[in-house]
């Protein structure tokens, strides 16, 4: 009699501890949470005339999470499902039954972004959490942001040029119902469909005059090709006039005119410069002076000690990490989770951010960071300010009240004051050759500067300098642990073009690892309990 085998069972009738499977394995878990998250029924709007779909929703689903939990690709999640029996558990496929192709999965994939949102499965995995009680501390929380390399291929000026006129041609020929190889050569732009325009140039490279005729022929071809398109007079469709916009950045964002009318490469990087045809949305940017992006920067909120994300935004790389802490706020809320303080490095601590997290009903507390002077002055966080008095006490312990309302410096509409120490009293201070370049060279008083939104800064100022305020400051850390995990996840790495798409894998990589969390606590819970 041959012996009883595990492959002979229903996987209804596996113990999935023979499977191996760890206690808050997230295959483990994931089968007794997907009808939690949401039942059949749930899914009946995504398929609508066309009646239900060949395969459970709740499979592809749980697919879904499994992909992004593992970090794996539609093909990669698919043969996971086909030939590994926890994978096959996690979305409780029979004995016999065959696990959905990617092309089932991919169409699943866009009705869900259509119907139910980028932030559905987010939004019901955070609902799960509070339900089982293991999301009980939003009232503190942390914000911090990692970088997420775009998909599209980073080129250089060359290329780009050539790429976006090569992106025009191939898009007006797909709307003329034309071959683009000889639309390129009846417009004598045939050299420009290669992959690279530096194999199609014969040039020294070390020759910068060279170099300069290159990028003017590229410039003058991108203006005739525009020209030509234009005195089609066609009502051309949005990815022709995008293409056309995109070609119309590129041939100019990276150079400058010179006397005789040709061009060369600027000596300065601009603005909000295109840096991928294929992902036209990614852009430059810093995490550090020392740390550059070439994409976007993924944003995010969460929890100190349960570790749970709560907001996450997707930006382009050039976004300052402040700028979406109101709009992760109000992710937040929109879950019923909004914090009451706010944790974030020197970088959140903008008067105008810590400002506007106020009007959310969030304290946004970071660390007081006054950029130092330039001339290796006494900086302006050596000074006492007194809002209230309206006076500032220099390091010397010398006091102000002398001030003029002046333009912000930094644009904002209101006036600002600027505060003036006496000549006099800084020609006999004993600090003055280190105090600022007018004091040591006796020609005026030390002035202090101060912006529109000194208020908040000074209260920044007030709760660094107290005794509660550095230790609730480290308590920071907890998020770079979190990011962490979602970098391990893969999110440094976008899956799909577009900030759009990228947004949605932030979503989805959030909710795989909330869920993965939950089991954790949960196992913990229950082995304390």
């Amino acid at each position: 009699m041959l012996r009883f085998s595990l492959y002979q069972q229903s996987l209804d009738e596996v113990d999935p501890g023979e499977l191996g499977l760890a206690a808050d394995a997230f295959e483990r878990g994931l089968r007794d949470v997907l009808p939690r998250l949401a039942s059949p029924e749930a899914f009946a709007d995504l398929y609508g005339e066309e009646g239900a779909g060949s395969r459970c929703p709740l499979q592809l689903l749980g697919m879904e999470l499994l992909k992004y939990r593992f970090d794996l690709s539609d093909s990669e999640v698919v043969g996971r499902c086909r030939r590994d029996l926890g994978f096959r558990y996690a979305i409780g496929l029979r004995k016999g039954e065959q696990a959905p192709g990617t092309a089932t999965l991919t169409r699943f994939r866009a009705k869900l972004r259509r119907v139910k949102g980028d932030d559905f499965i987010q939004a019901r995995v955070l609902e799960l959490a509070v339900t089982e009680g293991a999301l009980t501390d939003s009232e503190l929380q942390a914000v911090d942001s990692t970088n997420t390399d775009c998909r599209g291929a980073v080129i250089d000026t060359f290329n780009l040029v050539a790429a976006a006129i090569r992106q025009v041609v191939r898009q007006l020929a797909r709307c003329l119902e034309r071959d683009p190889a000889a639309l390129a050569e009846e417009w004598k732009l045939e050299r420009y469909m290669a992959r690279s325009i530096k194999g199609q140039v014969s040039i020294d490279w070390n020759d910068r005059e060279a170099r300069h005729a290159l990028i003017t022929e590229e410039i003058r071809d991108a203006d005739r090709l525009a020209a030509r398109i234009a005195d089609l007079r066609l009502a051309l469709p949005e990815a022709v006039t995008e293409a056309v916009a995109t070609l119309a950045q590129v041939a100019r964002q990276d150079v400058e005119k010179r006397p005789d009318g040709t061009f060369e490469i600027a000596q300065r990087t601009a603005p909000g410069r295109v840096i991928s045809i294929t992902d036209p949305e990614a852009r430059h940017g810093r995490k550090s002076s020392s740390k550059a992006i070439n994409g976007f920067k993924t944003h995010i909120m969460g929890t100190i000690a349960s570790q749970f994300v709560t907001g996450i935004i997707v930006t382009d790389a050039g976004t300052h990490d402040s700028r979406p802490t109101s709009a992760l706020i109000e992710q937040a809320a929109e879950h019923g989770l909004k914090p009451r303080e706010a944790l974030g490095d020197g970088a959140y601590g903008t008067g105008a951010n810590v400002r506007q997290a106020a009007a959310c009903g969030v304290d946004l507390r970071t660390k007081y960071v006054v950029p130092s002077s330039n001339n290796g002055s006494i900086s302006k966080r050596a000074f006492d300010i007194d809002l209230d008095a309206m006076q500032i006490t220099c390091p010397a312990g010398v006091t102000t009240t002398e001030f003029a309302w002046v333009k912000d410096a930094e644009g904002a509409a209101e006036k600002v004051p600027r505060f003036r120490f006496a000549k006099a009293a800084c020609l006999g201070c004993k600090l003055r050759s280190q105090c600022s370049s007018d004091t040591a060279s006796g020609t005026r008083g030390r002035t202090i500067l101060l912006g529109a939104h000194e208020a908040e800064l000074q209260r920044l100022k007030a709760f660094n300098e107290s005794e509660a305020g550095p230790a609730l400051l480290r308590k920071r850390s907890a998020v770079e642990r979190l990011i962490s995990h979602l970098v391990r996840l893969g999110m440094r790495h976008a899956r799909f073009f577009g900030m759009q798409k990228v947004q949605f894998q932030a979503f989805m990589t959030a909710a795989a690892y909330n869920l993965q969390r939950l089991f954790t606590l949960t196992e913990s819970r229950a082995t304390a309990g």
